[in-house]
């Protein structure tokens, strides 16, 4: 079943564009992975130094596989040392299968 990955950042001031830019690279890495299918950065609108990424997966495997690789938590390290805070990373799948012609929003 698809998987939605949220990783929410908050970076220090100062470090986006070099956070950005470590984002790309992880994502271009990840794009080759068994399992995945697309992925985007947000900013928040309240807050310019907050960055939500959302990946999709065709399954957990994966994206357990990709998180567990030594060029993801290069990568990721290199990220950390730009955060205020740790990163906060939830794994979410479909609840249910919507009807048709029903939009559940």
């Amino acid at each position: 079943m698809a998987i939605k990955v949220f990783t929410l950042r908050q970076f220090k001031g100062g470090t986006v564009e070099q956070a950005h830019k470590l984002l790309e690279q992880l994502r271009a890495a990840g794009t080759f992975r068994p399992g995945f299918v697309s992925g985007q950065t947000l900013v928040s609108t309240e807050d310019p130094n907050r960055l939500l990424v959302i990946s999709t997966w065709t399954d957990a495997k994966g994206w357990k596989a990709w998180r567990a690789s030594e060029k993801r938590k290069e990568i990721s390290q290199q990220i950390a040392e730009l955060l205020e805070s740790p990163e906060h990373v939830e794994v979410f799948q479909l609840a249910r299968k919507e009807p048709e012609g029903v939009d559940m929003a």
